[in-house]
C-alpha cells in the first residue's frame, strides 16, 4: 500500500453491518411524494385500481410503506457502484486498533488533509464527516427526490467514537484491481504520520520504507503507547 501509494475504496458488501451505506428511512414517502413518483415513473397500475387508491394505501399503510422502502432500497443500484475510504480523527481509540488494526499487529497511517495532494483521494467525489443517529433519516422518496448524499454520511451511535471521515467515489473512477478490489492513489507527500504499537508486525518493513524511500523522508514512524484511548 505504502509503495504503490495506492489505497483501497471499499463497496458496502464488504462491511459487516448491512445498514452500512443503506440509509433507514422513516417510511417509503409521504402522500405528496408519492403521488410525485407515481407520475413521474409512470407506475403501471393493476387493473380497476385508480392511482388515487394506490396512493393513499402506500401512504397510509405502515405495512405497504415498509414493503415499498425495503424493495426500493435494495435495487438502489448506485448504493452497489460506490467506493468507500474511511478515515478518523482519533488515533488513540482501544476499540479501532483492536477492529481496524489487527489488535495492533497493524499501523495507522496519518493524512495531513490541508496538503494540495490529499485531494486525490476524494476527487473526483465527496468527501464528508461522518454523523450519528438512530434515528430515521426521513423518507426514501425525499432521498431520491433531492439526490443527496447526506444519508450516505450518518451512522448509528454505537460507532460515534469513530469520529469518521469518509470519502465516497464512483467504482469506475477508481482503478480495478482484479477480486473486485478497487484503488485509489494517494500523494505520500500529504502523509503526515505513520503510528504502530509494540506488537506491529511489520514495523521493520515500515522503518525501511521511510529511511530508504525519498517520497517519505518527511514521515515519522511513532511509538504509541498502547494504553492510551
Amino acid at each position: 500500500m505504502l509503495a504503490d501509494c495506492r489505497v483501497r475504496f471499499s463497496q458496502r458488501s464488504v462491511f459487516d453491518d448491512d445498514h452500512e451505506l443503506t440509509p433507514d428511512v422513516a417510511n417509503f414517502g409521504t402522500l405528496d411524494e408519492i403521488w410525485r413518483f407515481v407520475l413521474s415513473k409512470g407506475v403501471r397500475l393493476p387493473p380497476g385500481l385508480p392511482a388515487n387508491v394506490l396512493v393513499k394505501l402506500i401512504a397510509e399503510s405502515p405495512k405497504a410503506q415498509e414493503i415499498a422502502s425495503q424493495v426500493a432500497l435494495k435495487n438502489m443500484r448506485s448504493l452497489d457502484q460506490i467506493g468507500i475510504f474511511c478515515l478518523t480523527e482519533r488515533k488513540d481509540s482501544e476499540r479501532m486498533w483492536t477492529e481496524y488494526a489487527g489488535a495492533g499487529k497493524g499501523f495507522v497511517m496519518g493524512f495531513s488533509s490541508a496538503h494540495v495532494g490529499f485531494g486525490l483521494l476524494s476527487s473526483p467525489g465527496k468527501l464528508g464527516k461522518v454523523s450519528y443517529s438512530d434515528e430515521p433519516f426521513g423518507t426514501y422518496l425525499g432521498i431520491l427526490e433531492n439526490e443527496g448524499v447526506a444519508p450516505l454520511f450518518r451512522k448509528r451511535m454505537k460507532c460515534a467514537l469513530e469520529l469518521e471521515w469518509r470519502s465516497i467515489r464512483m467504482l469506475h473512477r477508481l482503478e480495478a484491481n482484479g477480486g473486485n478490489i478497487f484503488l485509489s492513489p494517494f500523494d505520500p507527500a500529504s502523509v503526515s504520520e505513520i503510528i504502530i504499537r509494540v506488537d506491529c508486525a511489520v514495523e521493520s518493513d515500515l522503518r525501511q520504507l521511510v529511511a530508504t524511500d525519498a517520497r517519505y523522508r518527511h514521515v515519522e514512524v511513532e511509538t504509541q503507547d498502547d494504553e492510551t484511548g
